[in-house]
């Protein structure tokens, strides 16, 4: 989630992701009536890469999103992060990028705080080329997530 510097005619954030104010699905409230503190919002951003350019993509979105999100978990505003991709070009998605917040206001009960990590973080271009050169965000939602809240582990399998 960014919030800063709307680029003309894009709806984007000078790094690709979409402003707070243009999210679907955002309707500037924490969300259906009776949510409590039992409920978080889980935003998650459909990516479409360049043809040829997914793992690029990935890349810039680790040095550059996750590079932010990686501050706003340890300051306790996510829970999580996660890119998630097809592995093809195929599709009018390729990619999808999931953020869960740590309560049911989402980016709207972090804004300020959120501002002061996207002033400080410079973009990175790991491969040289901007967001614009290697995909696009297709659509932003976001979800509900409501308690008992899973927890990821891996399988006993998957520790050997």
């Amino acid at each position: 989630m960014l919030a800063q510097g709307v680029l003309m005619g894009q709806g984007l954030a000078a790094s690709g992701r979409p402003p707070a104010a243009m999210q679907a699905g955002q309707t500037g409230q924490a969300g259906p009536a009776g949510q409590s503190a039992t409920t978080r919002v889980v935003t998650i951003t459909y990516l479409q890469s360049q043809p040829g350019r997914l793992a690029q993509l990935e890349r810039f979105v680790r040095a550059n999103w996750f590079a932010m999100d990686e501050l706003a978990v340890q300051q306790g505003l996510f829970v999580s992060y996660e890119w998630l991709d097809s592995g093809t070009d195929q599709g009018p998605w390729n990619a999808i990028v999931m953020v869960t917040y740590a309560d049911d206001k989402g980016f709207e009960g972090i804004r300020e705080r959120w501002a002061g990590i996207r002033s400080a973080h410079q973009e990175v271009r790991p491969d040289g080329l901007s967001m614009k050169e290697l995909g696009r965000v297709i659509e932003t939602k976001n979800l509900f997530e409501r308690a008992p809240f899973a927890v990821k582990r891996a399988a006993a399998n998957e520790l050997r």
